[in-house]
């Protein structure tokens, strides 16, 4: 059951990639327009999970300040990938972001919570990683700043999976429902981006624009991915506490490539080159070694 909710997740993640890409197109892809997609996808996320925990209002400091870590980093993330998109790399920002969220909490698991791994799941992972490095891949002209961007989204979204799975393996601090918590996320994205939003210069219609869509299917979108990648998380921290890190982010990095690869085909039409088709095979086969 556990690896069925994680395949549910990563193929709602995939989706939701899909979702981020067409918003991009509607809206840009410059820091303004990801600090806004992250404003409202809080906001969004903060009230329909609100409504999916059964309007619980439960506390706990410990989940609260993880909370706003999870988002501080995973919106700072998002930022950062949005100017490095602006630039075009993307094989550089995919692989980055991929390998942080899948190698660190993998280590950080066999480091601090004991989880030993089989001959057969460190194979996986470097069949994964090789396939990561081989998706999308293409020569560009990065320079040292794209650089020194891919290491921070490698390091935040590393940090992201590590602070998801440390509170669902709590045992030391009170701590709310897995429902809960990430309606507490959605909050703290929405509160740390209208911050970041209003600290920044400008005039007052310049503002004003800040906080509105120029589209309003970009405002629909916006809504669905707030539920689309809520529901994917909520399922991830459920196998969060049930699998040990060690599978579970392998399984969702090798999963990702697969079904962004498949929804990318299918709502863009995206061509696949002989490098993808391999990378797709080795995160096939990989991903099985954890099954």
């Amino acid at each position: 059951m556990n690896y069925l909710l994680v395949t549910a997740a990563t193929l709602l993640l995939a989706f939701d990639f899909s979702l981020s890409k067409k918003y991009q197109s509607l809206e840009g892809s410059d820091p303004l327009a990801g600090l806004k997609f992250n404003l409202f996808i809080g906001l969004f996320t903060a009230i329909i999970f609100f409504v999916i925990s059964g309007f619980k209002l439960q506390f706990s400091p410990f989940s609260v300040i993880l909370a706003f870590a999870l988002s501080l980093f995973g919106m700072l993330y998002s930022v950062i990938g949005f100017r490095i998109l602006k630039n075009g790399n993307v094989a550089l920002y995919s692989i980055f972001l991929m390998s942080g969220g899948m190698l660190m909490p993998y280590l950080f698991g066999i480091a601090f919570w004991d989880e030993t791994p089989t001959i057969l799941r460190i194979i996986g992972v470097i069949i994964i990683l090789i396939a990561v490095m081989l998706f999308d891949f293409k020569r560009s002209s990065a320079t040292k700043t794209q650089i020194l961007l891919c290491i921070a989204v490698f390091l935040l979204n590393g940090f992201v999976s590590i602070i998801s799975k440390y509170h669902q393996i709590n045992t030391t601090y009170e701590m709310v429902d897995s429902a809960v918590f990430v309606m507490y996320s959605g909050m703290a994205k929405c509160i740390l981006s209208s911050i970041l939003l209003l600290f920044n210069k400008g005039n007052h219609t310049e503002i004003k624009h800040k906080f509105c869509f120029k589209k309003s299917l970009a405002f629909y979108i916006t809504v669905f991915s707030a539920l689309i990648s809520g529901v994917s998380y909520l399922l991830q921290l459920i196998g969060a506490k049930n699998l040990p890190a060690t599978v579970l982010y392998p399984l969702v990095t090798g999963g990702n490539i697969i079904f962004s690869s498949i929804a990318g085909k299918v709502f863009f039409k995206e061509k696949l080159n002989r490098l993808q088709l391999i990378s797709i095979a080795l995160c096939f086969i990989g991903t099985l070694l954890f099954l």
